[in-house]
């Protein structure tokens, strides 16, 4: 390998690297070529490595330090956040030491009467979606239900039309393996109704509850 591949090597193994940041690493190893000179090409290329193995490490430092750069832009973005916040309470704060006694109460008073407002109205917004999940909660139970229900139905025709197939089995053979048919389709409509009805009550069904009193833990928790 001379360094003509080792430089076009290195360049494909870079390729996935921001087009300024490519070119900056190779212009590095092609000074650093032509610091050793070309009698001592051979020695770069032992210390090297494989290009490969330089692009990896090239490309793990441009990772890391990526990152701390967004780290240290989302620091700086909460930083500025806080301090926006701070100054706006600070000017509000100013603003209402400068105001008169009269428009002093006027702000207080406007400030009860919107919190009158809207108390309320959160109550009501909360009561509504308990409400709405309450009801999907309720829908869910009656869905939950049906399924025993029709598990019980399918069984019952199983045995039904078995003991209709018994019933014909000597007089009208036909009709009695037609019945006998439909025992077992009936039978096996109840294996998988009855697999579902066990899967709904040991895992959705608990986990639905979980989920909604977990949701209304939370919401009381930040009330």
């Amino acid at each position: 390998m001379n360094r003509d591949e080792f430089m076009r090597r290195l360049a494909q193994a870079l390729r996935d690297m921001p087009e300024e940041e490519r070119r900056r690493a190779l212009e590095y190893y092609e000074n650093y070529f032509d610091e050793a000179g070309p009698e001592n090409e051979a020695e770069v290329l032992r210390t090297l490595g494989a290009p490969e193995k330089v692009a990896a490490d090239i490309l793990r430092d441009f990772a890391e330090n990526d990152s701390a750069q967004n780290r240290n832009h989302t620091k700086d973005h909460i930083h500025e956040t806080k301090e926006r916040a701070t100054e706006g309470a600070r000017q509000m704060k100013d603003r209402f030491q400068t105001m008169d006694s009269g428009q002093k109460l006027l702000v207080l008073v406007l400030a009860c009467v919107a919190l009158v407002c809207i108390v309320p109205a959160c109550f009501g917004v909360i009561g509504g979606i308990g409400g709405i999940l309450i009801a999907l909660v309720c829908v869910v139970a009656v869905v939950f239900l049906i399924v025993p229900v029709l598990d019980l139905a399918a069984w019952g025709c199983a045995i039904g039309f078995a003991i209709a197939a018994g019933v014909n089995v000597v007089s009208n053979p036909p009709v009695a393996l037609c019945f006998i048919g439909i025992a077992l389709i009936c039978a096996a409509v109840g294996i998988l109704l009855w697999q579902l009805t066990v899967y709904l009550f040991r895992t959705t069904f608990p986990a639905l509850i979980r989920g909604i009193a977990d949701f209304f833990r939370r919401l009381l928790g930040r009330s």
